[in-house]
């Protein structure tokens, strides 16, 4: 086929089993502005600012993680309508540079645990500017929000960590995150996990010991 004249979704399916150095010259050119762009996005809200040697960075940990696992991610892909490869892009994007900023502040941290109103700091859809608190400070909140999640039973637990933060720290709308490829959820389904997901983290934030959990669904 010729790539130039390909879909992203065709060259991903292309890709996944293709050494081809023009299929994937052409796929990785294609993917190159969503993953930066998503890149730069988060790198803002954990840092107050753009970092381009981070930006890299992250870029090159989310074409290493299309690889891995004998490139399962483009093995296992499916299209569900024009382009929407790229939907599935910004959610790897989005976790990958999560997780990369992640690993940077829990080394920072020190363990210590940071309180947060959950109304104040996410109600508006903007947890990392909500208010003008130091970039270390929110990065520590962002830290601690996520340990949370990890912890949460469920069998959903682990897409409701990733419908939290779309939502909160991406800024996706619910019928964006409901029309991206494995959801699974309507736009109501997706508000309605929300909307579980925050008061479960208020409990745990306001309770030493909660007695309560994410239920399935």
């Amino acid at each position: 086929m010729d790539p130039s004249r390909s879909s992203v979704n065709d060259l991903a399916k292309a890709c996944a089993r293709s050494v081809d150095a023009a299929e994937w010259e052409e796929f990785l050119a294609r993917c190159a502005p969503m993953v930066s762009l998503i890149a730069m996005r988060v790198c803002r809200l954990w840092t107050n600012r753009t970092q381009p040697a981070m930006v890299d960075d992250i870029a090159q940990e989310v074409y290493l993680k299309l690889c891995e696992q004998e490139r399962r991610i483009l093995r296992e892909f499916e299209p569900r309508g024009e382009d929407s490869f790229l939907g599935l892009l910004r959610i790897v994007s989005a976790s990958v540079a999560n997780d990369y900023f992640r690993r940077h502040t829990s080394m920072k941290r020190g363990g210590k645990v940071v309180t947060i109103s959950l109304d104040e700091e996410l109600a508006t859809g903007q947890a990392a500017s909500a208010r003008p608190a130091s970039a270390v400070h929110r990065a520590a909140v962002l830290s601690e929000l996520d340990r949370r999640l990890q912890t949460a039973p469920g069998a959903q637990a682990a897409r409701d960590r990733d419908l939290f933060w779309l939502y909160y720290l991406q800024g996706f709308t619910a019928e964006e995150i409901a029309s991206l490829p494995g959801t699974g959820l309507t736009a109501k389904g997706v508000e309605s996990a929300l909307r579980r997901i925050a008061n479960w983290l208020r409990q745990e934030i306001q309770a030493p010991h909660p007695e309560s959990g994410l239920d399935p669904g």
